[in-house]
């Protein structure tokens, strides 16, 4: 009998596109594994938050702007806030995540999901997420996996089902206002400087992901690719239903400005404002 618990079936989800709900994303996400955390994904939890924003867009902004959103996940975030703001203000969005785009492997029972950077992110057998004892073995070997299955996929020596899709939910790529791709906050393409209005950073920039010198360059980096005059919003959502904490800034001649706190505001404010 399957423990209901570690039930995932991402085959089913990321490939067939079948039982795509607001349960089984929330698990799945919950289980990738990214470096020393998780992805997470949730819906409606930046509501609040993003009704300040378009505050301060129709406030500063008369025109359509150009947005940036980082750390996507799923897109469900994104989508919302595409929502809440209203296209009339919107240009685009980007959205920014380290890991979009994903190949899976299915070897009979087991399922490999690799990133594009062949980092793996789940094991999976029988439909079931490996326990972190289980999925750590494989994850000493994950730089050999791929270019094996490769090997044996085009020989023809194994079954392998390969697939190489998204992270995100489905039909995203249908809306004319939202593109995504693959962007590290530390290492930020060269193309995007200057060149955002707004900037939105959820759950990513806390002291329990990264070392201050780490949360500094970030930071560095958004300015790079801030416009002057633009807003910056760095939120959290906790879990447990606990309240969004939040930082609005505002850009002027190279520096953050402070606008607006939400609930105590963001845990690297003096960072940002430094």
């Amino acid at each position: 009998m399957k423990n209901k618990k570690n039930y995932t079936d991402i085959y089913s989800y990321f490939v067939l596109r079948k039982n795509i709900n607001k349960k089984m994303m929330k698990k799945i996400f919950s289980l990738l594994r990214v470096d020393s955390t998780f992805m997470t994904t949730s819906y409606n939890r930046m509501f609040d938050v993003n009704l300040i924003l378009k505050k301060y867009v129709n406030k500063y902004f008369s025109k359509k702007t150009m947005i940036c959103d980082f750390a996507v996940s799923s897109g469900q975030s994104t989508l919302e806030l595409l929502s809440d703001l209203t296209k009339q203000k919107i240009k685009n969005i980007y959205g920014f995540d380290k890991k979009i785009y994903i190949t899976i492997y299915k070897i009979g029972k087991l399922i490999f999901l690799y990133s594009s950077k062949n980092d793996l992110l789940m094991v999976e057998y029988d439909k079931q997420c490996l326990r972190y004892r289980y999925f750590f073995f494989f994850k000493k070997l994950e730089k050999i996996f791929p270019s094996l299955f490769d090997k044996l996929y085009l020989f023809d020596l194994i079954n392998i089902d390969y697939k190489k899709t998204k992270l995100l939910i489905p039909n995203l790529d249908k809306i004319n206002e939202l593109k995504f791709y693959e962007q590290d906050i530390f290492n930020i393409d060269k193309k995007y400087f200057n060149f955002f209005d707004v900037i939105r950073v959820s759950n990513l920039l806390n002291y329990s992901y990264f070392s201050k010198t780490q949360l500094k360059k970030a930071i560095l980096n958004l300015k790079k690719i801030s416009k002057d005059n633009s807003i910056i919003l760095i939120n959290r959502t906790p879990n447990r239903k606990r309240k969004n904490t939040a930082s609005f800034f505002r850009k002027k001649k190279g520096k953050f400005e402070l606008i607006k706190d939400i609930n105590g505001g963001s845990e690297i404010k003096k960072l940002m404002l430094s």
